[in-house]
């Protein structure tokens, strides 16, 4: 590797590494974004504009309201991966997850989602939510 190409592969990343840095550092410089744009920005791609969802993908946003009714279905939506690992700070997605809650699926948390609840739950990510989720008492429809 020639010397100008590892100077610009460590410049390169360089300025990867502060740039990731600076967006783990702003954390929740955008906890004042609206939800239904931060729903278009961070969930719409697999789950649709609407939350319908694509089957075998993502499921259906707008089913999801009854995992509400148990501690473990309130849980294992704070822990799904596209959740816990949203790039967004832990208010912005407390705000989210409520949004997405009353607006799509139809049924608000109660008590509403938290930064501190949001923080806890998303630091154990699910490695496999499809299991986790048959694993869940069978909420009522």
């Amino acid at each position: 590797m020639t010397r100008f190409l590892r100077l610009l592969l460590l410049k390169s990343t360089a300025l990867l590494a502060f740039a990731a840095f600076a967006t783990l550092a702003a954390g929740d410089a955008y906890a004042t974004r609206p939800e239904p744009e931060g729903f278009l920005l961070h969930c719409s791609g697999c789950h649709r504009a609407d939350g319908r969802g694509i089957p075998g993908i993502a499921p259906d946003l707008r089913k999801i309201g009854p995992l509400l009714q148990t501690a473990a279905g309130r849980a294992y939506l704070g822990r799904v991966p596209g959740v816990a690992q949203a790039p967004v700070g832990d208010e912005e997605l407390a705000r989210l997850l409520n949004w997405v809650l009353s607006e799509i699926a139809g049924t608000p948390p109660d008590p509403l989602y938290t930064a501190r609840e949001v923080k806890a739950l998303r630091a154990d990510p699910l490695r496999d939510p499809v299991a986790a989720r048959r694993a869940l008492p069978t909420p009522k429809p």
